[in-house]
């Protein structure tokens, strides 16, 4: 049931971005498109409330901090035997660096 509903992220696919509450839309959006001109593998996961990162805190802080969440998936989390893909790895920053460059003072980024 939880694969059904929150997605099914494996290592070696792909950053992982995130649906959720607390993810601005447009930066979501301008992920998305990013990773798919820039023919990076990708994969979605939803959150229904909380994603269970800092984000949830910082996207509605100060007024509202357009935020996003692109995860790296592992295996093991916070243990001595934590593993990724070194893919996933290049492919994360990657993802975000393209991302950036496509930024632009003009965005409309505001929660509201």
């Amino acid at each position: 049931m939880r694969r059904k509903k929150e997605g099914d992220q494996k290592c070696g696919d792909g950053p992982v971005v995130f649906f959720a509450p607390s993810i601005h839309h447009t930066i979501r959006e301008l992920i998305i498109d990013t990773a798919k001109s820039k023919k990076i593998p990708f994969q979605r996961a939803a959150a229904s409330r909380a994603t269970g990162t800092d984000t949830d805190a910082f996207a509605h802080s100060n007024g509202g901090v357009p935020s996003a969440l692109i995860s790296l998936p592992l295996r093991y989390m916070h243990t001595t035997v934590e593993m990724v893909s070194k893919e996933d790895v290049g492919n994360v920053i990657k993802l975000i660096y393209e991302t950036l460059l496509k930024i632009k003072p003009e965005m409309k980024l505001k929660y509201h």
